[in-house]
């Protein structure tokens, strides 16, 4: 528990994890929102319902990003890594 980092929780040290909304989610990877829906409604992303946002972690694009190769480094550039 004492990772000082602010990508974790202070209290049970837990990673935290950004969430994107599906127009954010887009803009991020150069897709269309439709791209995100489709991919939502077909159950092959992860996603959050918050009420009735639809919130995509950060996890998510990752691993979308790996599948386009041509994206990963411009990926990587907006997440830190």
């Amino acid at each position: 528990m004492g990772k000082s980092n602010n990508r974790y929780c202070p209290h049970c040290g837990s990673p935290h994890e950004r969430y994107y909304s599906i127009e954010t989610a887009a803009r991020i990877m150069d897709c269309s929102e439709q791209f995100f829906r489709n991919m939502i409604r077909d159950r092959k992303i992860g996603y959050v319902k918050v009420g009735r946002m639809v919130k995509i972690p950060s996890s998510e694009l990752q691993k979308l990003a790996n599948f386009i190769p041509s994206l990963a480094d411009e990926v990587d550039e907006v997440f830190g890594k």
